[in-house]
């Protein structure tokens, strides 16, 4: 896949009285107010096991590991995985976390946002020397010597996903904003997507419990269930994909 360059926008972003970022398009917040850091971590890290399924990784034979993602963000759920990864998978396994993201951050923004969790310091320091979506539609980042793989892709997500079809994934984070915001992160020919770059016991999670989402994945061959959410949300919903 060619780094391909192109200028476009990136995402108008105005700042609330806590220091958060907030989309101005979509009239709706990147992460929550209580804590976006934890957040990121029960809902994606954990509500697809991936400290046990990392940690029962073969040290034997190596592999690559993939995870995408419908809406980089911040970059928030990329560094939590990556600090996790770090912590728990073994040294023979590569990470590839593929993104997309129509409007990203600037750097600028991306800086700003990503300053609110000093304890990724030494995470968001590397992410934000490679990142640079002025110059880059899809643009590829490589970490840990090269041991931890980003593809990040700037364009309408089904447009994205389609440039990505040779990868099987073994995770999904499903983290456009809310349906009722940008209906496109959730509809049913996205559905369709994500199930054909899936397989046999891929996992996904996402914050929202819409249900018209979990009909959605359903019909696209994912268990789909219902779990508790972050904090005062009620739920939460996971599902394993059975080809």
């Amino acid at each position: 896949m060619k780094d391909l360059k192109l200028s476009f926008n990136t995402a108008d972003i105005i700042w609330d009285k806590k220091g958060l970022p907030h989309s101005v398009l979509f009239d709706d917040k990147y992460f929550c107010k209580e804590n976006g850091l934890e957040e990121s971590k029960y809902t994606f890290c954990g509500g697809n096991a991936l400290e046990e399924r990392w940690q029962n990784l073969s040290t034997n034979n190596s592999g690559i590991f993939t995870i995408a993602e419908t809406g980089f963000g911040s970059g928030l759920n990329f560094l939590c995985a990556w600090q996790l990864w770090n912590m728990c998978a073994p040294k023979n396994w590569k990470l590839h976390y593929i993104s997309v993201d129509q409007y990203p951050f600037s750097n600028q923004d991306l800086s700003k946002a990503l300053s609110l969790w000093p304890t990724l310091k030494n995470f968001t320091s590397q992410l934000i020397k490679q990142y640079n979506p002025k110059k880059h539609k899809i643009l590829l980042m490589q970490f840990n010597s090269n041991n931890v793989n980003v593809t990040l892709i700037f364009d309408h997500v089904l447009k994205a996903l389609d440039q990505i079809k040779k990868y099987s994934v073994d995770t999904w984070f499903l983290d456009g904003f809310a349906p009722s915001k940008n209906p496109e992160m959730w509809s049913e020919e996205l559905f369709k997507h994500i199930a054909n770059l899936s397989c046999n016991g891929t996992t996904l999670s996402t914050f929202t419990a819409a249900g018209f989402v979990r009909r959605g994945l359903s019909a696209q061959r994912f268990t789909i269930s219902k779990a508790k959410g972050f904090g005062t949300k009620r739920h939460m919903l996971k599902g394993i994909f059975n080809d």
